[in-house]
């Protein structure tokens, strides 16, 4: 189950944590034993938010003195119990998924079944040592499946995402771990492979069918009505400018879709569903090529939102020689067939480094996205986004993917205000170190 986020200065109502427990003025497990017990979630030891339908883990922490003074992870070990359960519920691993499955939250998960404030307990041995964790849940506003199709091409393959949205300016959560994903009326269209993912047949086309993810541990529900329809072809979009080689070292991102017939439906992701080889007259040993997933934000309006994605990556292995990809989707009758444009490789190094925006408003609880543009040795500036090490100077006031790749230079801001200063560094062969640095200002109501 996903582990729910939550924002700092939030209500977290009661929450305290004993550190010691005596008996006659004597610490309880003296020598060897454990001399004191905290609750911990994440970093936090004193409380937490999550959102109504939602879960988070919690860990029983012991600390044993002797020769050796150490910690422990006792969360199997302890006795947990709720102030308010119902509202507020905690495994001991006797607490099911969803009715009849089988399956068991894991020994002190919290379960939000409704709106409310509850004291999670952990009780160790007879009792003598206990401490206390407060827990709030907040109410849902709104939840969302992503991707927004309406329309999957025959014998295809979709993974839905499951997001929720809190009230009271809360970050968006990722539940689709804790959704329980059904197609409830049989349909001959498609069926649910495993977790979200849902199968697509060879016909009808056109026939509805309901996708459902439900929310067992609240009762709430969300639909999407989607039905197999007739492609029309495959589109790539591509990342890195056309007419200008890739550099060795970095790669091509591109998004393969199938378009529709039925104009007004949104073309399908099948990036990761494709036969790759190299067009003929190529040789096959300039390329290589790779399937990623990302999380990066999408815009919908004015508010950027995470919504997965799969892509393509195409890289060189050799400077100056020309090849085109062919893509292939062959699924029982339907044989879609496109051929990238023709790329050829060189090996050439950074010489300077942008940022864009400059600077960045956020307002809590809005996601931001932070792109990188980077001039190569013959002057062409191009996308550099997944390929710098993004760092927050101040990450209690705002997070950001650090590491690069897919999901490079996301910005998650926390519920305070304030300014915080993103670097964006890489290192060059010709340039040495280059780095970028963006004023954010986080802004809550």
């Amino acid at each position: 189950m996903m582990a729910s986020r939550f924002s700092r200065g939030a209500c977290l109502g009661a929450a305290v944590f004993l550190l010691a427990a005596c008996k006659n003025s004597n610490p309880v497990g003296e020598g060897t034993g454990p001399t004191a017990l905290w609750i911990q979630s994440g970093t936090s030891t004193s409380g937490a938010q999550i959102i109504e339908c939602g879960t988070t883990a919690l860990s029983a922490i012991a600390r044993f003195e002797g020769d050796h003074d150490s910690q422990s992870d006792v969360s199997s070990r302890v006795v947990w119990t709720s102030s308010n359960p119902g509202v507020i519920d905690v495994s001991n691993g006797d607490l099911e998924t969803y009715p009849g499955s089988g399956s068991y939250f894991s020994t002190g998960t919290v379960v939000a079944r409704t709106t409310g404030v509850a004291t999670i307990r952990a009780s160790y041995g007879d009792g003598a040592l206990m401490a206390s964790f407060g827990v709030d849940a907040k109410p849902i506003s709104g939840m969302r499946i992503w991707p927004e199709l309406t329309r999957m091409a025959p014998n295809s393959q979709a993974k839905f995402y499951l997001y929720v949205h809190p009230e009271n300016d809360a970050l968006e959560q990722d539940l689709t771990g804790s959704a329980v994903w059904s197609i409830p009326s049989s349909s001959p269209a498609a069926y649910i492979a495993s977790g979200s993912t849902v199968q697509g047949s060879t016909n009808p086309l056109d026939t509805p069918f309901t996708l459902e993810a439900r929310l067992y541990t609240c009762d709430q529900k969300i639909t999407r009505t989607i039905s197999l329809g007739k492609v029309s072809g495959l589109n790539l979009s591509y990342e890195q400018p056309a007419g200008n080689a890739v550099p060795i070292g970095i790669d091509d991102r591109v998004r393969v879709d199938a378009v529709f017939e039925d104009t007004s439906a949104i073309p399908q992701n099948l990036s990761s569903q494709l036969v790759i080889k190299n067009a003929d007259g190529y040789d096959p040993d300039i390329a290589s090529t790779s399937t990623t997933t990302s999380n990066t934000t999408v815009t919908s309006g004015t508010t950027a939102q995470l919504g997965a994605n799969d892509y393509l990556l195409v890289g060189g292995l050799q400077d100056k020689k020309p090849v085109k990809l062919q893509l292939t989707y062959d699924k029982s009758g339907l044989n879609l067939v496109a051929l990238t444009r023709e790329y050829t490789f060189a090996n050439i190094d950074v010489t300077s480094l942008r940022v864009d925006p400059a600077s960045v408003d956020l307002t809590f609880p809005d996601l931001g996205q932070l792109s990188a543009y980077a001039t190569f040795e013959d002057g062409i500036e191009r996308p550099f986004t997944r390929f710098v090490t993004w760092s927050s100077e101040n990450s209690d006031l705002l997070s950001a993917v650090g590491s690069g790749g897919i999901n490079g230079g996301l910005l998650t801001p926390l519920n305070v205000g304030g300014e915080a200063k993103v670097f964006a560094n890489y290192t060059s062969d010709v340039a040495g170190k280059l780095e970028e640095r963006v004023i954010v200002n986080v802004h809550h109501n």
